[in-house]
């Protein structure tokens, strides 16, 4: 099944089919489904990164595929040169949230709404935007303007909730919107790192290490997911799974000084353990 699931991928990336949300979800799914397609899609852009020429509709699907791979540098400079499409201007947003560029990220996603990207979706993009730039009641006006079928929308929840704990809100009302977006979609990355360490802060361990193990399942996967994991993993003495966490980081981003750290210290670990229970449970905390 895995051998199928690459076969389309490569075709999703290297041919000039339809290539819009529907196909990116579905990159997402196969590689969510089975992490050893990420590789098939590196490989995949690899390629078509070689090609000579290419139009600027395949330059819309390479960025995408950069953004998807964590090459967000090399997404914007592809994406700036691409099609101008709504896609295009969205997920030119995406990256260059993704590098802390917010303002940038702002004028992308109104360059998509104009395009014409789905309006709810470009807001909550914009929201999250906001909430980074430190306008938080700005991203809080944003979402309470939207109304209907998104409010009950895991992503809307999940941006509820950010954007709650960003005021300094109630932690039960943060922890309820986090359990509402995993019940609308229990795949939502975001939600359940959001609710993974909410219990961890708790100290409700097993709850959380089950919780990072489903949100390490998604993909694109939140570095902090990954470090949060591995790092609960050392506490249980599970050296090798830990190892798997922080080099599934490293593997994109190879410079990584956190999860380049925490490897050495597991791979070292496994001759000699030392306890560091607290130095781990402050370091999942930062994240």
């Amino acid at each position: 099944m895995s051998q199928v699931v690459e076969v389309d991928l490569r075709q999703i990336v290297l041919t000039n089919s339809t290539f819009g949300p529907n196909e990116i979800h579905q990159i997402v799914n196969s590689i969510s489904t089975e992490y050893s397609n990420f590789r098939s899609l590196r490989d995949a852009v690899g390629e078509m990164q070689q090609q000579a020429e290419r139009t600027p509709a395949a330059s819309a699907r390479l960025g995408v595929c950069q953004y998807l791979l964590g090459r967000y540098s090399d997404s914007v400079q592809t994406l700036t040169n691409a099609d101008g499409g709504a896609l295009t201007h969205f997920y030119l947003g995406k990256a260059y949230l993704a590098l802390d560029k917010y303002s940038e990220a702002l004028t992308a996603y109104e360059s998509a709404e104009r395009a014409g990207y789905n309006r709810d979706d470009v807001a909550l993009a914009q929201a999250e935007a906001k909430r980074y730039t430190g306008d938080i009641q700005g991203a809080l006006t944003l979402l309470d303007s939207l109304s209907g079928a998104v409010e009950q929308t895991s992503e809307y929840l999940y941006q509820r909730s950010a954007t709650i704990s960003a005021m300094g809100g109630n932690s039960t009302e943060v922890v309820a919107l986090l359990e509402r977006a995993v019940e609308a979609d229990d795949t939502h990355a975001g939600a359940l790192f959001g609710l993974a360490l909410e219990n961890d802060r708790y100290g409700n361990d097993e709850y959380a290490r089950q919780l990072y193990e489903r949100a390490a399942a998604q993909f694109p996967v939140h570095v902090g997911t990954l470090l949060n994991l591995g790092l609960l993993y050392e506490d249980l003495e599970h050296f090798e799974r830990s190892k798997q966490c922080y080099q599934r980081v490293l593997e994109v981003y190879p410079d990584h000084p956190r999860a380049r750290l925490f490897f050495k210290d597991a791979d070292a670990s496994r001759d000699m353990y030392y306890d560091e229970d607290a130095r781990r449970r402050q370091e999942r905390m930062t994240q």
